[in-house]
């Protein structure tokens, strides 16, 4: 399957300006990513659009926070890219709010590694490492020959 989009930022609203920043960052190293604001336009079905971003992306980062917990959406994609993950192992790069509990929302994520977004005193820097890490995953990603049947 071709792939439209290297990377399905997943995230709740309230934590938009935080997943911006990384879009942004990411936009700069030429990362191609599904982000709702830049990739859903006025009239646009939201649930076509968002079912072809999950489909046509090569990674799914959801951004897990207290919010993203109580939202409808975020939990529908989250849901399917675990459906997905299954076939597909290792697309999930989840990223935590700081003092969110995955143990607590999201057991079946226990098992993947992953990040944390720090303070704000740090938060640049880890934008910054945290793209650099996305991008070496898409050009792995790239690299590796795939099945064209």
């Amino acid at each position: 399957m071709v792939r439209e989009f290297d990377v399905f930022l997943s995230h709740a609203s309230e934590d938009k300006p935080k997943i911006r920043k990384l879009k942004n960052k990411l936009d700069s190293l030429g990362v191609s990513v599904f982000f709702d604001e830049a990739s859903i336009a006025w009239g646009d079905s939201i649930t076509a659009k968002i079912n072809h971003g999950l489909l046509k992306s090569s990674f799914f980062i959801p951004f897990l926070s207290e919010s993203f917990a109580r939202k409808g959406w975020p939990n529908k994609e989250l849901n399917s890219a675990i459906a997905a993950n299954v076939n597909r192992a290792g697309r999930i790069l989840p990223i935590k709010d700081f003092g969110f509990s995955v143990d607590e929302n999201y057991p079946l994520l226990n098992e993947t590694l992953y990040k944390e977004w720090p303070g704000p005193e740090h938060e640049d820097a880890f934008v910054d490492e945290l793209a650099d890490l996305i991008l070496q995953k898409v050009e792995a990603e790239k690299r590796k020959p795939h099945d064209l049947g």
